[in-house]
């Protein structure tokens, strides 16, 4: 949604969207390069936090060649080390904050520009788009006012960002199209069998301090999935792993303070203190390794 807010506010320019995980962001951002023409360009980093200080340099550089950049995100990993080396680009704008998401925080910057810039006319065309941006912004930090928001945001999850993103952009008000509602229908169906597994495969585990673990498989939708683990629980945190993207997704129950994205962070990953995630390499062979074990045993017994 923060790709899309760009793309609304400079409607009728081209513009040129790039999706990448946290994991991928610095092969992304150092691969990008100016246009041939000359023609200025602008770079806008949204949702997405890098960890080399040869991207920072690579941003620098594009920057000398007459680029502007711009970084607007909202996870905690990003907001506590904002003064770490492989941040020190000279950007013209960036927006580190866990007041809004980043969508919000991109909306909020760019119709400040526009207003000091006097541009009335492009403003209020602008500021339409602002009921998507509440939308997503509502699901993201999971405040749940707008009773639609996590429709959407299944819908989103099941289409696909570049999809997604196509619908939304051309849509005029947060009514969705015909391709958005059959994605919704879907994902419901999804997340259904998603929780199935995550249900069938929960281990829980009580820890020394206080602190419970349940942790399992799902298959997409985590944030979904995990809210069903963790309701009626005290202190406790949910580990998915996600057969689908093979990443760990971690929530937690409301009472609980433990800040997952420093626990995430341990592990090379980040997000905020109630979502976290990361992706490890033994948490991926996980399963087929208790498989090889289980059946080598079996075969090895001459069973």
């Amino acid at each position: 949604m923060a790709a899309a807010v760009v793309e609304r506010f400079y409607r009728g320019q081209r513009v040129v969207m790039t999706l990448a995980a946290n994991g991928d962001s610095d092969r992304v951002i150092q691969s990008r390069r100016p246009r041939e023409s000359g023609e200025l360009d602008e770079f806008w980093i949204t949702d997405l936090s890098w960890t080399a200080t040869a991207t920072a340099a690579h941003l620098t550089n594009l920057i000398r060649a007459g680029a502007r950049a711009y970084w607007v995100d909202h996870h905690r990993t990003a907001v506590a080390r904002a003064d770490a080396p492989e941040f020190d680009v000279p950007f013209s704008g960036r927006v580190l904050s866990e007041e809004f998401s980043a969508a919000r925080l991109t909306f909020n910057f760019l119709k400040q520009l526009a207003e000091e810039r006097g541009e009335t006319e492009g403003l209020a065309k602008f500021e339409r788009f602002f009921p998507f941006v509440a939308i997503a912004d509502d699901h993201d930090r999971w405040v749940h006012r707008i009773p639609e928001s996590a429709d959407w945001a299944l819908a989103v999850q099941t289409l696909g960002g570049v999809d997604s993103y196509r619908e939304i952009i051309r849509l005029e008000e947060p009514v969705m199209s015909r391709k958005l509602k059959l994605a919704l229908e879907h994902g419901r169906k999804a997340m259904d069998k998603s929780l199935e597994i995550a249900q069938a495969t929960m281990v829980e585990r009580p820890l020394g301090n206080g602190l419970r673990i349940r942790s399992a498989c799902c298959m997409g939708y985590s944030s979904e999935v995990a809210s069903k683990l963790y309701a009626g629980q005290i202190r406790t945190i949910i580990a998915l792993f996600d057969l689908r993207s093979l990443g760990v997704s971690l929530r937690r129950s409301a009472d609980c303070e433990v800040d997952l994205s420093q626990l995430a962070r341990t592990f090379g990953g980040g997000g905020h203190a109630a979502a976290a995630g990361f992706a490890v390499d033994e948490a991926k062979r996980a399963p087929a390794e208790l498989l090889a074990d289980l059946l080598g045993a079996r075969l090895e017994s001459g069973a």
